[in-house]
C-alpha cells in the first residue's frame, strides 16, 4: 500500500516516454502526484526497508530524487521509491529499465546514440563522377570555409538516385577526415506512402536532444528553436543530410548559421527558391553507367556475357537507377536467366515488371503524382498520351483545353517537381520511363471519351496550326477548308476549347516552327490515322509538306503528300484530293518523273472542272504548263498558260496572274525567246512588288535574273540575284538565299570576276549543304570546282 495522504489520481504515468533524464525525473514527480503526493518523510520510512540491503534514508536523499537537472540517479533507489508509491512489479520493471535507458542515453550524449548518424554507404554504387566531383568542390575546406553556410539540394525525379548520391558523397569527405565530429540525418518523409512529411519543429526538437539540450530545456516555439540549433553549431564543421524533403518551408529553419557546416538536401521538387542553396540537378545515368549498375547488382559475369542484351535492359529501365538495381536484383534472383530473358521479362510485364520483393517502380510515381495539384496531375497524364515527343505550352494548351497561360504555368510547375524535362527552352518533354508511366495511368484514371477529346483537340490544333504555317510560307496554295469526318470522331468540347491555331507574323517564324515541329507533326499524323480522325491525318503531312518543297527536297516532301493523298481516298473529299494531286504532280515532275507527273496533273485538272472551281483549275494549268516546258512541249504549255492567265484575270487574282505569266516565260525560255521571257517576268516581279509578295517577289527577281544572264545581261544579272538575296534574307528563306547567290556566281563569272564568284559559291554551298538540297548542292560545288583552277 502506498503511503500518501491522499487518493490516487487518473492513470499511472509512463516511463517509457522518457527522451532523457531530465523527463525521466519529471515523470517521478508525476507518479507521486499519482499517489497523492505523500511527504518525503513518510516515504524514507518506506522506501529504507525495501533497499537490498534494507537501510535508512533520509527525507533530504528523497528530496534530491525528484529535483530538475539530475547526470545520475540511483536506479536502486528509484526502484524502491517507485514500489513505495504503489506501482505494482511489472511497472517496477519497465521504470527500472527506462531508468537505465536515459543514464545510457545522457552518457553517449543523446537518444540516437551521438552525433555519427549517416546511413551506410552503399556497395553498389556507380557512375556520377562529375556530380560528386561538383558536391565535394563545393563543401566547405577546413581553415578557408566559405562566406555562408553551404547548401547543396540534390534534386531529380523518383527513383534517380538523389539519396544514393548524397550519402555516397558524406560518406567520402568523413573519410576523408572532415565533418568527422558532427554528422546528422533526418528522413523528412516529403513524399512517402505511409506518413506524413516531417514536421521541422519536431525535427528540431530531435537535433537539439542529439546535440545534448535537455528535454526540457528544449523551446517550446519553431522559431526559438532554430535559434537554438544554430546556436549549438556556431563554430562547429557540421554535415547535415536533409533526406527527402517536401519543399523550402520544410528545410528553412533546419539549415546553420555557421560557414563550416555543409546541408546536402535531397527532392523530388525544386529548392531553387531557399536563399544560397546550390541546385545539382540529378538526370539519368550514361549507357555505360547504366549497365555498369546493373552488373553491381546482377553480377559482372552475367551482364559481361550478353552486353547486347544487357544495354537494351538499361534502355527498357530508362537508364533510371531504381528501375536499374529491382531490374538487377531480379536477374540475380533467377540463375537460370540471362540478360535476353530478362529484357523479354521486361518488355512483357511493362512498368509492373519493374518489382522485386518489395521495392516497385510504380509506387514511387504514385506518390509524386498524388502530391500534385488536380490541373497539374491531369495535364501530366495527357502528356502521356499525346503522339510528339515533346511539347510546346501552345500544344499542351491545346491537348488539355486551357489557355496557353496556364498551361505554361502547368508545365513549368511539372519541371519544378521534375516529373517533366525542359532540354531547350518553350520544349518539354517525359522521361521515357515515366511517359510509360503516365500513359498506362492515363488509361486506367481517365475517361477514354476525355481522352479522344483531349487528343483530337490537339490534333486539330496541330492541322490548324501547320496549315497556317504553310500558307504563310506559299501564300497562294489554297488548301481545302477542313471537314471532321469519320465514324466515332470525337467533336469539340465546347467546355475545353483550347487555344486558336498559332499564326504566323512572318515567313521566318513559320518556317522556325515547322522545322521544329516536322517529328512531332509526322507523329500527329500516324496517331490521327490510328484515332479515326481523317482530316487531321491528311491535312497535317499535307502542310508538313510545303516547307519540303520550298527547300527543294523533293524525296521528302513526295513520301508526305503520298501518306495524305491514301487518307484523303478514304474519305471522298474530292477537292483534297484535287488539291494534293496537282502537289503530286508539280513533285513528281522535279522528280523528273513525266508520266506520273502528267497523270496527277490530268486527275487534279478534271476534279477541279467538276467541283467548278475555277481558281483551282487555274492552279493545275500553271502547274501543267512549267511541265510542259520541261517536257519539250513549251507550244502546248503556251496554250495551258494562255487558258491560265485568263482564268487569274477573270477571277481578279493577281497572285495567280503572276504565276500564269511566270509559266508563260518559262515556255518562252524553252522555245528560246529569251526577250520575250524576260518582258513576261519583268510584269511578274512588278505584280509581286505591288503585292509586297516577299518569298514569290525573291523567286520573280531569281528568274529574272536568269534571262538576263541568258541574254548576256550579267549586270543586271547580278543586280537581280543581289535583290533576291536581301529579300529571302529579311524573310528567312534560306533556300531562296542558295539560289540567289548561286544565280549571283554564274553572273559574275559572265563579268570575268572569279575571286568574289567563289566566295559566293562556297557561301551557296554551305546553305544547300544545310538544307540537303540536291542536285542544287552538287552544280554549286561543280562551279567552284571549275572556278578553282
Amino acid at each position: 500500500m502506498a503511503v500518501g495522504t491522499g487518493e490516487r489520481r487518473g492513470e499511472l504515468p509512463d516511463p517509457a516516454g522518457a527522451a532523457d533524464l531530465a523527463e525521466f525525473v519529471g515523470l517521478l514527480g508525476e507518479l507521486r502526484a499519482w499517489a497523492g503526493m505523500p511527504s518525503y518523510r513518510s516515504l524514507a520510512r518506506r522506501v529504507g526497508p525495501l533497499l537490498r540491503p534494507a537501510r535508512e534514508v533520509s527525507a533530504s536523499t528523497l528530496a534530491d530524487v525528484f529535483k530538475p537537472g539530475r547526470r545520475r540517479l540511483d536506479l536502486d533507489l528509484v526502484t524502491a521509491l517507485v514500489r513505495a508509491l504503489g506501482a505494482g512489479e511489472d511497472e517496477v520493471g519497465r521504470w527500472r529499465a527506462s531508468g537505465v535507458r536515459v543514464h545510457r542515453e545522457a552518457k553517449s550524449g543523446g537518444p540516437s546514440g551521438v552525433l555519427h548518424q549517416l546511413p551506410a554507404d552503399l556497395a553498389v554504387f556507380t557512375g556520377r563522377e562529375r556530380e560528386l566531383r561538383d558536391l565535394l568542390a563545393a563543401a566547405p575546406r577546413p581553415g578557408s570555409p566559405a562566406a555562408t553556410v553551404v547548401i547543396s539540394s540534390i534534386e531529380g525525379m523518383g527513383g534517380v538516385g538523389k539519396t544514393r548520391l548524397a550519402v555516397h558523397a558524406a560518406h567520402l569527405l568523413v573519410r576523408a577526415g572532415r565533418f568527422a565530429d558532427v554528422q546528422l540525418y533526418v528522413n523528412l518523409y516529403g513524399f512517402d506512402p505511409e506518413r506524413e512529411p516531417a514536421d521541422p519543429a519536431e525535427v528540431l526538437a530531435s537535433f537539439l536532444r542529439q546535440l545534448g539540450v535537455p528535454a526540457a530545456s528544449v523551446p517550446s516555439g519553431a522559431d526559438e528553436r532554430a535559434a537554438m540549433f544554430r546556436d549549438r553549431l556556431q563554430d562547429r564543421a557540421a554535415l547535415l543530410l536533409l533526406d527527402n524533403a517536401a519543399d523550402e518551408e520544410q528545410v528553412r529553419d533546419l539549415i546553420p548559421a555557421h560557414p563550416g557546416c555543409l546541408v546536402l538536401v535531397t527532392g523530388r521538387r525544386s529548392l531553387a527558391g531557399l536563399d544560397g542553396a546550390r541546385i545539382h540537378q540529378l538526370d539519368v545515368l550514361e549507357d555505360a553507367e547504366a549497365v555498369e549498375l546493373l552488373a553491381a547488382v546482377a553480377g559482372r559475369e552475367r551482364i559481361d556475357a550478353d552486353r547486347a542484351a544487357s544495354a537494351r535492359v538499361a534502355r527498357a529501365c530508362g537508364n533510371l537507377p531504381l528501375a536499374l538495381t529491382i531490374a538487377g536484383a531480379r536477374l540475380k534472383a533467377r540463375p537460370a536467366w540471362t540478360a535476353a530473358d530478362l529484357l523479354v521479362y521486361l518488355d512483357r510485364g511493362g512498368l509492373d515488371a519493374m518489382t522485386v520483393g518489395r521495392r516497385s517502380l510504380r509506387p514511387v510515381f504514385d506518390l509524386s503524382l498524388a502530391a500534385l495539384p488536380r490541373p497539374a496531375r491531369l495535364l501530366f497524364l495527357l502528356l502521356g498520351i499525346q503522339p510528339g515527343a515533346d511539347v510546346t505550352a501552345e500544344a499542351a494548351a491545346a491537348l488539355a483545353g486551357v489557355t496557353v497561360g496556364t498551361a505554361r504555368a502547368t508545365l513549368e510547375a511539372l519541371c519544378d517537381e521534375y516529373l517533366l524535362l525542359q532540354l531547350a527552352p518553350g520544349r518539354f518533354e517525359l522521361h521515357d520511363i515515366l511517359r510509360a508511366y503516365a500513359s498506362e495511368t492515363a488509361a486506367d484514371r481517365l475517361p477514354a471519351g476525355d481522352r479522344e477529346r483531349a487528343v483530337g483537340r490537339l490534333l486539330d490544333w496541330y492541322g490548324g496550326t501547320a496549315e497556317a504555317a504553310a500558307t504563310a510560307l506559299l501564300p497562294s496554295l489554297g488548301m481545302p477548308s477542313p471537314t471532321r469526318s469519320g465514324p466515332g470522331t470525337p467533336g469539340p468540347d465546347p467546355r475545353h476549347p483550347g487555344p486558336p491555331v498559332t499564326q504566323f507574323v512572318d515567313r521566318g517564324a513559320a518556317v522556325a516552327w515547322l522545322e521544329a515541329e516536322h517529328g512531332n507533326l509526322l507523329a500527329a499524323a500516324t496517331a490521327a490515322r490510328a484515332a479515326g480522325h481523317p482530316a487531321a491525318a491528311w491535312r497535317i503531312p499535307a502542310a508538313a509538306s510545303v516547307l519540303r518543297a520550298v527547300n527543294q527536297n523533293w524525296p521528302a516532301c513526295e513520301a508526305l503528300l503520298a501518306g495524305a493523298l491514301a487518307e484523303v481516298l478514304r474519305t471522298g473529299d474530292l477537292a483534297a484530293q484535287a488539291w494534293l494531286r496537282n502537289r503530286l504532280g508539280a513533285t513528281a515532275t522535279e522528280l523528273g518523273r513525266t508520266g506520273e507527273a502528267e497523270e496527277m496533273f490530268t486527275e487534279a485538272l478534271a476534279a477541279r472542272r467538276a467541283l467548278g472551281d475555277r481558281d483551282g483549275e487555274a492552279a493545275v494549268l500553271n502547274n501543267l504548263v512549267i511541265f510542259y516546258s520541261r517536257t519539250d512541249r513549251p507550244r502546248t504549255g503556251l496554250e495551258h498558260a494562255s487558258l491560265a492567265l485568263e482564268l487569274a484575270r477573270e477571277q481578279g487574282n493577281t497572285d495567280r496572274e503572276a504565276s500564269a505569266l511566270n509559266a508563260m516565260a518559262a515556255c518562252q525560255s524553252a522555245l528560246g525567246r529569251n526577250a520575250a521571257a524576260l518582258e513576261l517576268m519583268q510584269q511578274v516581279v512588278a505584280i509581286r512588288e505591288s503585292r509586297g509578295d516577299g518569298y514569290r517577289l525573291g523567286l520573280a527577281y531569281i528568274l529574272t535574273g536568269s534571262r538576263h544572264h541568258d541574254l548576256g545581261q550579267f549586270e543586271e544579272a547580278a543586280a537581280c540575284n543581289t535583290r533576291a538575296r536581301e529579300i529571302a534574307r529579311r524573310s528567312g528563306d534560306r533556300f531562296g538565299e542558295g539560289e540567289a547567290l548561286l544565280g549571283l556566281a554564274k553572273s559574275l563569272l559572265g563579268q570575268g570576276r572569279p575571286a568574289p564568284a567563289r566566295d559566293c559559291l562556297r557561301e551557296a554551298v554551305a546553305v544547300f549543304d544545310e538544307l540537303a538540297a540536291e542536285p542544287y548542292l552538287a552544280e554549286a560545288r561543280r562551279l567552284l570546282t571549275v572556278t578553282a583552277h
